[in-house]
């Protein structure tokens, strides 16, 4: 079978990178081709890449270096070769997908490792509230109010008044507890995060500026440090999966992956709730 090479090092975050590798795994399934990764210069690589976190699909094969013959040739990679088809972030298929495809193959992609999942006190019914913060918001998204996530959740009707709260950014949990109490709201309030969590995740190390300056990027941090930094991101993930509701904005590709890849209700405080799932459309590392 032909082969569809993808390669993932590359500096953006996990989840804008993963939208790109699932662009390539869905244009390998319908071409019936065979797609082999590489991540040994993963940018949230523990020991083996990104079985450090997933169970891989047996249709896909990792490769050291591109070779027409042998996939774990140590011979040097040969992007060019015009039989070669190449992929990484920001270059993909020239194919578009519906969002009912993107969440469709995005279960096939994504499986967490049970290895990795950690058993947190959580009641057995709850609703989420996701806010994104840390280096998103230097140059890419708007911080909402607080109180926009709260009352979106409480006009739901909701019949639990327990909320798992998560942000990469310990103190906009803490923000939202505090918005909570003082304004008597009936809600109790879970959370994974603490104050080593404080300031948010920087992905890249020029990144480290303002309200960012003094906060390890994961360019900076070890192995050890990226694997912890990933699971707790990865559990949080599964937590919020088993929500009654979500509570996000669909300003970063976290909150857009957790809107295609979960069944659950998932809502946006400022964008549509109503997508087009069936028209193709450009990758939702783009947005919606």
């Amino acid at each position: 079978m032909d082969k569809v090479y993808f390669n993932l090092e590359n500096e953006n975050g996990f989840y804008s990178v993963y939208f790109f590798l699932l662009s390539s795994y869905i244009y390998a399934c319908k071409t019936n081709k065979i797609l082999c990764i590489k991540d040994d210069k993963w940018k949230f690589l523990y020991k083996n890449g990104l079985d450090d976190y997933f169970l891989l699909d047996k249709k896909i094969l990792k490769y050291s270096s591109i070779n027409n013959n042998n996939d774990n040739d140590n011979d040097n990679n040969n992007d060019n070769d015009k039989n070669i088809i190449f992929f990484c972030h920001s270059k993909e298929p020239n194919m578009l997908h519906t969002l009912h495809e993107y969440k469709l193959y995005s279960k096939e992609l994504y499986t967490c490792n049970p290895d990795i999942i950690q058993n947190f006190n959580l009641p057995e019914k709850y609703n989420s509230i996701f806010i994104r913060g840390g280096d998103k918001l230097l140059y890419e998204a708007t911080q909402h109010p607080i109180s926009h996530y709260v009352f979106f959740l409480l006009k739901l009707n909701i019949d639990t008044n327990n909320v798992f709260v998560h942000s990469d950014d310990n103190n906009l949990v803490e923000s939202v507890e505090k918005y909570i109490t003082d304004n008597n709201i009936n809600l109790k309030v879970y959370k994974i995060t603490d104050k080593s969590n404080n300031g948010g995740a920087v992905v890249m190390k020029r990144l480290n500026y303002g309200d960012c300056k003094n906060i390890k990027s994961v360019d900076d941090m070890s192995n050890e440090e990226k694997k912890n930094h990933t699971v707790k991101m990865l559990n949080a993930i599964e937590i919020m999966r088993h929500s009654v509701n979500v509570i996000l904005s669909y300003d970063s590709n976290v909150s857009r992956f957790i809107k295609l890849n979960f069944d659950c209700n998932v809502y946006s405080i400022n964008h549509s709730n109503n997508l087009d799932y069936n028209s193709p459309t450009k990758n939702p590392a783009y947005s919606f």
